[in-house]
């Protein structure tokens, strides 16, 4: 299994929100080269940009976008890039009105899915409520939070998306990164001696189609 990416977002919506954001189009998110995580386990480095690392391939996310298609569908597409679909899942409480969409393995070793997965999440900037939402994405899952970096995190609210900072808004980018870790922890195994095509659990598309 190739080193992955995890990404993780969790957005406010109500069930015609919901409804309306899976069926708009899908477009990019321009701000992409604001995002900053640990460029070091520790994170005493502050924060790498994006826009420094060298394979950010966000032309050809502007492309797939640009071939049209709906939210739904792009989520789809992008669930389906789990290497297992156990490593994947979407849920959404009607209780607390939260759509919840976990890909362990987002397994191309380059820029391209996460800035995908980003531009999906920005989509929901017009339609989140009051609570908004959040998006990240980590850059290894196993052998477990320890050995994780963060590469970037995001806050959804109604007049957009706006990057965090590691360092200038680190009580809001740690707590979003430990409920991804919850996320994560509670979606697969994090044992490395765990055998992927033994986790469990529904298909994440269909549960996407069913909402």
């Amino acid at each position: 299994m190739s080193e992955p990416y995890s990404a993780m977002a969790r957005l406010h919506l109500g069930p015609v929100a919901l409804r309306r954001y899976l069926a708009g189009a899908a477009g990019p998110w321009a701000g992409w080269g604001e995002l900053a995580g640990w460029d070091d386990r520790g994170g005493e480095g502050g924060g790498l940009p994006w826009g420094l690392h060298p394979e950010p391939d966000h032309a050809a996310v502007e492309r797939w976008l640009a071939e049209g298609g709906d939210h739904r569908a792009h989520w789809g597409a992008f669930l389906r890039t789990a290497e297992e679909p156990g490593l994947a899942r979407v849920g959404y409480d009607a209780a607390s009105e939260t759509l919840t969409v976990v890909n362990l393995t987002v397994h191309r070793e380059e820029f391209r899915d996460p800035l995908w997965f980003l531009a999906l999440v920005g989509g929901a900037a017009g339609q989140v409520g009051e609570r908004g939402g959040f998006a990240v994405v980590r850059d290894y899952l196993w052998p477990g939070p320890g050995n994780r970096c963060t590469l970037g995190v995001v806050a959804v609210g109604g007049g957009g998306v706006r990057a965090l900072h590691p360092v200038r808004d680190a009580e809001e980018y740690g707590s979003a990164v430990r409920a991804a870790d919850a996320e994560f922890d509670g979606t697969g195994g994090v044992d490395g001696d765990d055998d992927p095509e033994e986790w469990g659990g529904p298909d994440p598309v269909e549960c996407l189609d069913a909402l």
